[in-house]
């Protein structure tokens, strides 16, 4: 070939490989980013989603949106994320339930491989309410009732292998109480059925349960967490009440493994940026929680432990997917 004809040609081709990048670049950076909540709308997560992707949108300049896909306890979601591309536009947003269902059910993607840790959230302490039409006052008189009533005291949880169940399991291992479960697809719905009356019982973030309980359409009975909170100074906590049992749940946003870090890093940054604005800060601390921004290796240090802890749990409590 003549070689002024192949240093052309070659010429060609280094130029619409830069095209190309370019144009991948320029589409990473425009492509809207979904967050996959892997729950119902109306929980904590996913209350706690829309404010992180509303803010996040202004900072990044670029569509961050919200997209429900409950069940199984929030591993169908994160099984969609683990499968999706890995260009930074579908993004997982974790809370405790992700490190539980490693513990008591086979997935359909590794939990530590399959993700990369991009930013902590915040984190807030649980709360137990129940319909006002159940004949208790506290939580010690609930206990009571269930062993009296057993397979009749139905308490509402967010899915199988989620926060709720795990803590509802282990409240049931430390004191004996008869309680049936009953799994949503989201905390939302069992809030709002526990409101119905159709169960009696249910837990979750003072996010997801404060206006309910302020407007008086459920009863709170106790705090999961390690102290009252300014939200409910009345209601003691558990371990007040004699039970040695706390369950604070946490979120954090995860990208599938391959994201490039650069980006990973720039979202951590401006998530912890976020975090630290005085609106936010107002915002969890309004709802009973706390923002808690980490670097990355600490959020993955963070995940590992939490892991650890609750998978004793479920050795203990003996949980099971069903």
């Amino acid at each position: 070939m003549n070689p002024i004809k192949q240093i052309v040609i070659s010429g060609q081709l280094i130029l619409s490989f830069f095209l190309i990048g370019i144009s991948s670049a320029f589409a990473q950076d425009t492509k809207p980013i979904k967050i996959i909540v892997p729950f119902a709308a109306g929980g904590s997560n996913d209350i706690v989603g829309r404010a992180i992707a509303q803010q996040l949108s202004v900072k990044l300049k670029r569509s961050v949106i919200v997209d429900n896909k409950p069940g199984a306890g929030g591993s169908v979601g994160a099984e969609m994320v683990a499968r999706s591309e890995t260009d930074g536009s579908t993004l997982l947003l974790a809370s405790a339930s992700f490190v539980m269902n490693s513990a008591i059910m086979k997935l359909g993607y590794d939990p530590v491989k399959s993700f990369t840790p991009v930013a902590m959230l915040g984190v807030g302490p649980s709360i137990i309410v129940i319909n006002n039409q159940l004949p208790v006052q506290n939580i010690k008189e609930l206990i009571a009732y269930s062993k009296k009533n057993p397979k009749t005291t139905n308490f509402g949880t967010a899915g199988v292998g989620s926060f709720q169940h795990f803590a509802v399991e282990l409240l049931m291992m430390k004191t004996n109480a008869d309680i049936s479960l009953v799994h949503y697809k989201g905390g939302g719905p069992a809030l709002l059925d526990t409101v119905a009356g159709h169960v009696q019982i249910c837990m979750g973030s003072l996010i997801q349960n404060q206006n309910f309980i302020k407007t008086g359409q459920v009863r709170a009975l106790a705090i999961a967490g390690n102290q009252r909170v300014a939200l409910f100074p009345n209601v003691p906590t558990l371990k007040e009440s004699g039970i040695d049992v706390e369950a604070m749940n946490w979120w954090g946003i995860l990208a599938p493994t391959g994201t490039p870090n650069e980006f990973l890093d720039k979202l951590n940054t401006e998530i912890n940026l976020i975090l630290n604005e005085q609106e936010i800060k107002n915002r969890f601390t309004n709802e009973g929680a706390d923002p808690l921004p980490m670097s990355r290796k600490e959020f993955e240090k963070y995940i590992s432990e939490e892991t650890v802890k609750w998978a004793k749990v479920a050795i203990s409590a003996k949980i099971r997917a069903d």
